[in-house]
């Protein structure tokens, strides 16, 4: 089974999540149980078949210390397979997921945008090649940073520079996989582009509509005031 996407985020069961990380790490190994799916679906493990499961059978080891038998291990590994997530940094696939590009003026690089995890407003950036739509990672010196919006300037948005979630869990940036690389926004946010010798670049991210609260459970009476003037 595999999460879905749609206009609101992507959102699916855990398991289709390490199924996909799976696949991407060990193209050629198929996971024996549902323990091999989360523990190497979470983790990228360096060499031979024999030598990476013999490395899951040490974690299932010590997991089953720390519950008290297999039995409990593979059941809470179960329930935790099935649950529902929201997802922020998978990247998109085409057909699939919701994506919004625009290209970045005197450069030959796109920024991407997509929806990540809809339960905490988070969407998700990263720069794409603008001739061959491939996903780069940091392709020219610049800083990003958040702003406070110019539509909305009462906001208390603080300016902050951002960093790629990959930097943020301090992976080298020589140690970044081809094309992984991308950033963590929120919903509405203003960032500013900077790059040494040419025009800043601003936007503004996405904003998704909320659904409508649930009626009130008590007599109240709504104030109907206009949302623009």
């Amino acid at each position: 089974e595999t999460s879905v996407s749609c206009s609101t985020g992507q959102i699916g069961r855990a398991r289709g999540v390490y199924a996909e990380f799976f696949k991407k790490m060990y193209p050629s190994m198929e996971p024996r149980n549902d323990y091999d799916l989360m523990i190497l679906g979470s983790n990228r493990c360096k060499g031979t078949a024999t030598e990476i499961f013999a490395w899951a059978d040490d974690q299932l080891r010590v997991s089953v210390k720390l519950l008290g038998s297999r039995e409990k291990v593979f059941a809470s590994t179960k329930f935790a397979l099935d649950m529902v997530v929201g997802i922020t940094g998978r990247k998109p696939l085409p057909g699939r997921d919701l994506v919004h590009t625009h290209p970045i003026p005197g450069s030959k690089y796109t920024i991407r945008l997509w929806p990540g995890n809809p339960f905490v407003n988070e969407y998700c950036m990263d720069f794409v090649d603008t001739a061959t739509q491939e996903a780069v990672n940091s392709p020219f010196e610049f800083d990003l940073w958040v702003v406070p919006s110019p539509d909305a300037p009462w906001l208390s948005m603080p300016s902050g520079r951002l960093h790629s979630l990959e930097r943020n869990f301090h992976v080298a940036q020589d140690k970044i996989l081809p094309g992984e690389e991308k950033w963590v926004l929120r919903d509405g946010q203003t960032c500013l582009l900077k790059r040494p010798g040419k025009n800043d670049v601003m936007f503004s991210v996405p904003k998704r509509k909320m659904n409508s609260p649930p009626a009130a459970e008590y007599a109240v009476d709504i104030l109907d005031f206009p949302k623009e003037v």
